[in-house]
This record gives C-alpha cells, structure tokens and sequence, in this order.
C-alpha cells in the first residue's frame, strides 16, 4: 500500500502540467513615514526565479496596489514615487503555501535639493482629493509677512465677521485643527492663536467638508486643517527668519527653530516674536425710537491694536524599544496684547438736524498665556502598518482684561454735556484635560480603525464693571457678571475600509456622550445638559478609468455652542447696541452631502449640500433704545455649493487655477413679528497664477473676489483684491528671499445692510490690508524637524 502511494506522488510530479495551475496574488499598500498614503505609486514586479520578466502598475489614491494572476516562484518588489526614494521589497516566495501575498512600503522623502525640483514644481495651489480641498502654501511667493490667521481668510469657502470669527461655508460651526489636531479654540482666542502662527511655516491648509469618524464630531460646516512644514532628514538643523512689513505701522516677524534627528531619537525647539500690528477703519448707522422720537445714528470707530505674540515650543521623540515610540511636545504662547479703540456717535432728529454727539475712547491691556502639553505613545505592531497610539492633553488659558472707557457727551452746538468713566475686570481662566487610544489595523482586504477618547473641560470666567461717580467706583450689577461652565465629552468610533476592484469605501460610526454644567453665580441660574447621539459616515470612490474617478460622502456632525455663548454676560458696542450670550441654547445638528467628479486627475467638479438644525443664528430684539443680540436656535439652515477647480497651462511659463462657486443659503432670521427666512444665490472667483521669471525668480499674483451675500441678518456687498508675491532661492537653496504685496489694489472693504426691521443696521468696515512685506530665511544643516502641533477639540470651543 505505501509503494502505492509512492508511485502516485511520483506520477503526480512527473505530470503536474495535467493539473490546473494554481493562480497566485501579492498586494499591500505605499505611504510615507508619516502614515499618509501616497497615492498613483508606481510599483514595479520582478520574477527573479526563471525568466526576468518584469510587470508594472500603477497605485490607486489609497496607495493601494496589486498584482493578480501569478504563477509560483520568487519575485522582487520595487515601488517609486515622485519625491521619495524607491524603495525594494525582500525576496517574496509564493508556493502552495498560501495564495495571497501581502507587502507594505515605507517610502523616505528625497533630500530637499530633489524636493524642491520635482515636488513643488508639480504641485498646483488647490488640490482636490477625497473630499478634501487643500490649499498648498509651501511654496507660495504671496506668505511674506502673513500670519496663519491672513492666509485662511483669503481662502475659498472661508470668511471673516467683524468680531473675527472664522465661517466656513457662511457657518460659525468649524473645527480648527493643527496638524490633524484639534486646537479647542474658538472666536477672538482662536483668532489671537492664529495670529502668533506665521504663513512662511505652513505647508498647507485643508479643507475637510465630510470627515471620517475617527475625528470629532464637532464642526457642522466641517473641519479645517493647518498643516505645518515638515522635514525629517537625519542630523542637525537650524533654521533663521527674519520679516518686516509695513502697512499703515511697521511689523515685525522673527524666528529660530533648531532640531536634531538620529535614528532612534528627535529633538526640537523654537522661537518666535511676532508684531502683528492692526488698525481698522469702521463706519455703521441705524435708527432708534427714543421718547416717541425717531433718532439717527451715525458711528465711526477707529479701531488699533500693539499686541507682541511670543510663542515657544520643545519636544522630542525616542524609540524606547522596537517598535515603540515615546513623545512629548510643549508649546507655549504669550501675547501681550494692547488696544485702543475710538469712537464718534452722531445722533440726529428726522429733519436730519444734529441733537447730539458722543466721544468715546476704549483703552484696553488684555494678556493672554497659553500652555500645552501633550504626552503620545506609539506602538507599530506589524510592517503591514497595524499600530496602537496613545495621547493624553493638557491645556492652561488665562487671560486678564482690564479696560477704561471714557465717554464725553457734547450737545449739538458742541457745548459739553457731561462724561462718564466705566471701568472693567474680566479675567478667564480655561483648563482642558483630555486622553484618547486609537488602533489603526489594516488586513488583506479591509482596513480597520477604533479609538476612544474622554475630554474634560472647565471654563471659569468673571466679569465686573465699576462706574465713577464723584471721584469713587460702583460695581454695576445689571453689567457684572460670574459664569462657571464644565463639560465632559466621552466618545467611541469604529470605521472599516475596503477596496472592491475598482471601487473604495469607507463607513463609520462615531458615538459621544456630552454632560455639561453652567452656573451663573450673581442670579444663581443653573443649566444642565446631558445627551448622547450616534455620528454615521459614508465614502465611495468609484474609479472610472485611470484618469477619472467619482467620489461621495456623507457625514453627521454637531456644532456646541461656543462657552462665549453660553455666558449671558453683556458686552456694549456703545449705550445702543450690546451683545448678550444665551445659556439656554442647544446643540445645532447637521447633515452634509458632498459628490465630485475628477476629470483627467486635473479638473475637479464638486457639489456639497448641508442640511443644519436648531441652527445657531444672532437675533436681534429691541431693549428699550437700545439693540440687542443675542445667539438663539433659530430652526433649519440649508446652503448648496458648486465647485470647479480649473487648472491650465497658459504658457511654459505661466500657470493658472481658477476656482469659481456659485452658492444658495436659506436659514431664518428674527423680525418684529416673528421670523422669516432669508435666502439667496451668490458666486465667488478664486484666481491662482505663477509665472517662472528670468533669473530663477518665482511670481504669484492672487485674486478674490465676490458677490453679494449674506452673513447673519445681513445682506454683505461685493468685495475683491489681490495679492502679488516674488520669491527667489540662492546658495543652493539654503538663502530663500520673498517680497510681497497683499491687496495692492486697497480694495478689501466688508459691507453689510441689516434684512431686519427690528434694525436697519449697516457697516463698512476697511482693514489696514494693504500691506508689503520682505523676509530672508536661512537654513543650516539638514531639514529641521518640526513641532507635531498636538491639539485637541475642546480649545476649538474657547
């Protein structure tokens, strides 16, 4: 019986060309160090065992590849891409062990020589990629002099209040991260942070209108992400920049960053002192019924600040064991911030006569500090990319207000009337505590990623106002005010990815439970809030040849309100407009649709849809003479945009993206008699261009422009400028020199009429934008490693 068996596995040897051949498989993935995929690869097979045949293909945006159809025997793997150094696989055996095989690549960047050769020539200024719009910065001429804060406003889709809130897609409710991490800041603190951050250190900013579960659900409008340079070449580094602008005042901007990278360790460190000096020039009326009478006002406020931003950061990174990766990061902020702000109120009967003028001056010296730890563990448990993070946040706000307003009445002959002096004391104090796990696990066909986080958040905020009479300050109660506000935020999620030929998806789901209290100490007014909701999200991408593609997404997010909103504290523009929070206001909810069409990988067609309730508005209601604002949930927003990013070649030396939108909003606004909805279509032109000079000498003129819209209860007018930049490299790239000129034309003005008949407010307001600007950055040594920007959500609410 075993002679034969034997004989039957010889003859089987002997003849196995009788059998069907077993059919064999190798896929896996390409991205960089930083874990990004790099997607359109190529990837390069060998068959090293009998003939040296050799097979290529091309990786999908995912980074994803794979070889179908293989035969057994041993084969060798290069992958390539633009900017990076090849890398080769070890030698792959496929027998009838298994039928799959499975190989991942790490690809390392090129030195920054090659870099500046064969990427930043490539990239064009707005890409479009799964469902992200990214505005590259790296290598634009028009940064000199800028901060993070002035290069997000000129961006599509983003705009600027007149409190400096940041709106995306005409919403309040945006997330800010930094380097994929969220910042916990909100209003005038986000905008401050900002402002300490310069544009010359950016590489890009992305827009992310449908994010994926792994990031908070916060943000109805979506989130934007600010992502600074990175270099992580071996050895040490030192970086130098100094700028000087100048637009009606000069500014300064100055910087040293240094770092120094092995093998199994990092560390770095920076410094920056920044004088972003401001002056804005702002013309507003309406009308008022003051004792049966009809009253006019005209106002003119000028408005100028002297703040000094001084901003650190340290940390580093070690390979505590294979595999194991420890690091900490520190980053702290103080800005020195003073403001004067003078107004003039003119207030005349309905015959047009003058009755009366108002003088006011408003000194003010509010410093701000900022402190921020992060701790992150990093575990990469396999070549395949599994891996286990771990991140733990702490986060210390403190700013101290102290004010003096000064206010002179004069009767219309101009005889003085009398004064008043106001006196005011508004310390706040922020701490966040916050800790998250995510694992990221990627198998043969599908992808999976998990995490938890718990973030802790105490806001404790006082405001008091002393009014002078007879030489001696009284505590105004109607206007003093003390708000202690705490919320935790415990949340999971899930996602899983998978490819199916030609087509990806992506589905996840993100629960968070939030429990929060708010106390008002002088009324003794408690609020609660406790409540769990389930964030759903969807992504396909059906890749319709090897130039085109179709994308869509779908997402669930959530906007809190701002802990400034919460605080029913008053905050005067003068004796007839003030704002007030509201504490009773409730979470505003939001569905966002988003489909696009890539054309030749160049030409990107987008529509987005976002469907928000209890959506958060200002309402304006009447106190007595006075006007009053305030946020309410007011019912249901919609607004479509539509999206084309048009790339073209003018000629070899001159390059363009035009980038127009055309919009439709509606949502609901208060009036005398209840509400109404207002709504309209609007339209908005981004023109990017860069022409290649004799001499090296690099030139991007920047142009935006936009139609009528509207922003609140407003109805804002058209506005456009333009920005031009040089910038030339010398000493073998090492010397950078940039020139800039932003809104060269003064063209950037902000107008807006109210649609209320509760107030026919209007406002134009002209910032000091005009502005040239020149730096000089050195660099030593190898490319500097720079700061991982550890942030987290809860600031974004500051």
């Amino acid at each position: 019986m075993k002679k034969q068996h034997f004989l039957l596995i010889i003859f089987l040897l002997l003849h196995g060309s009788f059998l069907p051949a077993q059919q064999y498989h190798i896929d896996g993935t390409v991205q960089n160090r930083q874990q990004e995929k790099l997607s359109r690869s190529t990837i390069v097979l060998q068959n090293i065992s009998g003939k040296k045949n050799f097979i290529s293909v091309v990786g999908d945006t995912s980074g994803y590849y794979r070889f179908e159809n293989l035969s057994a025997g041993r084969y060798i793997l290069t992958a390539s891409h633009t900017g990076y150094v090849s890398a080769v696989s070890d030698t792959i055996t496929v027998n009838i062990a298994a039928s799959n095989y499975t190989w991942h690549f790490v690809l390392v960047e090129e030195s920054a020589t090659l870099k500046e050769i064969t990427v930043k020539s490539k990239k064009q200024p707005v890409e479009i990629d799964k469902g992200k719009i990214i505005f590259n910065l790296q290598n634009m001429a028009t940064t000199a002099g800028l901060t993070a804060f002035d290069a997000l406003k000129k961006l599509p889709g983003i705009t600027i209040d007149q409190e400096e809130n940041i709106l995306l897609r005409g919403s309040s409710g945006v997330n800010v991260l930094i380097d994929g991490k969220m910042t916990y800041l909100s209003g005038r603190q986000l905008s401050n942070f900002l402002k300490g951050i310069s544009a010359e250190d950016l590489n890009k900013i992305e827009l992310n209108l449908t994010p994926s579960a792994e990031y908070d659900a916060a943000g109805n409008t979506g989130i934007i992400n600010i992502v600074p340079k990175k270099n992580l070449k071996k050895g040490y580094a030192v970086d130098i920049r100094s700028g000087i602008s100048k637009g009606k005042y000069w500014m300064a901007n100055e910087n040293i960053s240094v770092s120094h990278r092995s093998k199994k360790t990092s560390i770095y460190g920076s410094f920056d002192f920044k004088m972003p000096r401001y002056f804005w020039n702002s013309n507003s009326g309406n009308t008022i019924h003051k004792d049966g009478e009809l009253i006019t006002l005209q106002r003119q406020n000028l408005a100028s600040g002297t703040p000094l931003y001084y901003s650190w950061r340290v940390g580093g990174e070690w390979q505590v064991l294979p595999k194991h990766r420890l690091g900490i990061d520190y980053n702290g902020y103080f800005d020195d911030w003073k403001s004067g702000n003078h107004s003039t109120i003119k207030s005349a009967d309905g015959s047009g006569s003058l009755l009366s003028t108002i003088r006011s001056s408003n000194a003010i010296i509010e410093p701000y500090y900022y402190d921020a730890l992060n701790l992150n563990y990093r575990i990469d448990i396999d070549s395949a990319g599994k891996k286990i993070t771990a991140e733990t946040h702490y986060v210390s706000y403190r700013n101290y207000s102290d004010g003096v307003l000064t206010t002179d009445v004069y009767n219309a002959d101009e005889s003085f009337a009398g004064s008043s002096l106001l006196r005011s004391h508004q310390p706040g104090f922020i701490k966040i505590k916050s800790a998250k796990a995510d694992a990221e696990l990627p198998f043969k066909k599908i992808t999976i990623k998990t995490g938890l986080k718990y973030a802790e958040v105490n806001n404790d905020n006082q405001y008091r106002f002393d009014s002078l009479h007879n030489g001696m300050y009284t505590e105004m109660d109607s206007m003093s005010n003390h708000f202690k506000y705490k919320e935790g935020i415990a949340a999971a999620y899930i996602s899983a990815s998978e490819k199916f030929n030609k087509t990806s998806i992506t589905a996840g789901l993100r629960w968070e439970y939030t429990k929060a209290d708010g106390y008002t100490v002088k009324q003794d007014v408690s609020n609660h809030w406790k409540y769990g909701k389930l964030f759903p999200t969807l992504s396909i991408e059906q890749e319709l040849n090897e130039r085109d593609k179709m994308t869509f997404s779908v997402s669930r997010r959530i906007n809190r309100p701002a802990y400034s909103e919460l605080n029913p504290v008053r905050w005067y523009t003068d004796r007839y407009f003030y704002y007030s929070g509201n504490p009773d206001l409730v979470p505003e909810i939001a569905w966002i649709l988003s489909t696009a069409y890539t054309l030749q990988r160049k030409y990107v067609f987008t529509i987005t849809y976002n469907h928000s309730s209890n959506y958060i508005n200002r309402k304006l209601t009447q106190d007595g003479s006075a006007v009053k604002t305030q946020a309410y949930n007011l019912g249901v927003m919609q607004r479509f945009d539509m999206m084309v990013s048009l790339p073209l070649q003018v000629t070899s030396f001159w390059e363009m993206q035009l980038m127009p939108v055309v919009s439709y909003m509606a949502y609901p606004i208060s009036l005398l008699t209840g509400d109404k909805t207002l709504s309209k279509w609007f339209a908005t032109l981004s023109a990017q261009q860069q022409f290649k000079l004799p001499a090296n000498i690099k030139m991007d003129i920047s142009t935006q422009c936009a139609s009528a819209s509207i922003r609140g209860v407003y109805i804002t007018r058209s506005y456009f400028y333009t920005d031009i930049g040089f910038k030339r490299s010398f000493f073998s790239g090492k010397l950078d020199v940039q020139l800039s000129f932003s809104d060269i034309l003064n063209t950037n003005v902000y107008r807006g009429v109210s649609q209320s008949d509760i107030s026919n407010y209007y406002y134009r307001d002209k910032p000091d934008t005009r502005r040239v600007g020149f730096t000089l950055h050195y660099h030593f040594g190898s490319d500097l490693v720079k700061g991982n920007g550890k942030k987290t959500e809860e600031q974004e609410r500051l």
